[in-house]
């Protein structure tokens, strides 16, 4: 593989990266608009945003050898498509308890995703420019957080919270399909 193929993987794999901050910044931007989605339950909403988190405290020292075992190129690859299913589920408006599903089994893809992703890049990025395609990776939350506020917030006001999970599922989808075919 040239260098060049090598830094196409390794800036889909970041991609992927962004997808799984995603899952956080989705609902953290749009946070003051939930209420509207679940009226009756505006004293639980905190939980939209802390299942996800709350997957990685409890699961993460297991993630590690879970996704080993599993394959990182196919854990990432499913843990994509998980994350585009969770989504998608969210995008269609279920009730409360549903969407907290969601939010949790989206908790499960997030870290699939933050487990095998680095690791691949690891281990795709020839020695001398390991700590560059790292530092890469390192931007991911920052910069899908950043988009998620310049484009995602006024997507999510002007055609309602679930477009903005649409967009989200879709982005998802398009990066488990590019790593299907380039991993």
């Amino acid at each position: 593989m040239s260098v060049w193929s090598r830094w196409g993987v390794i800036v889909i794999i970041w991609g992927a990266g962004l997808a799984a901050a995603g899952q956080y910044g989705k609902v953290s931007v749009v946070f003051d608009l939930l209420p509207q989605l679940y009226p009756d339950h505006a004293a639980r909403m905190g939980w939209a945003v802390s299942l996800v988190g709350l997957v990685g405290l409890v699961f993460g020292v297991a993630a590690g050898a879970l996704v080993s075992s599993f394959g990182y190129r196919r854990g990432l690859v499913a843990a994509l498509w998980l994350g585009a299913a969770m989504s998608a589920v969210q995008a269609a408006g279920p009730g409360f308890g549903m969407f907290l599903a969601s939010r949790f089994v989206e908790g499960v893809s997030h870290l699939g995703i933050v487990v095998a992703a680095p690791t691949l890049i690891a281990q795709i990025a020839h020695d001398h420019h390991r700590g560059a395609a790292l530092s890469l990776w390192s931007t991911f939350f920052g910069v899908s957080f950043a988009a998620l506020v310049l484009f995602g917030r006024p997507l999510a006001v002007d055609h309602g919270v679930e477009m903005l999970f649409a967009a989200h599922a879709a982005m998802t989808a398009v990066m488990a399909l590019a790593l299907g075919q380039a991993l």
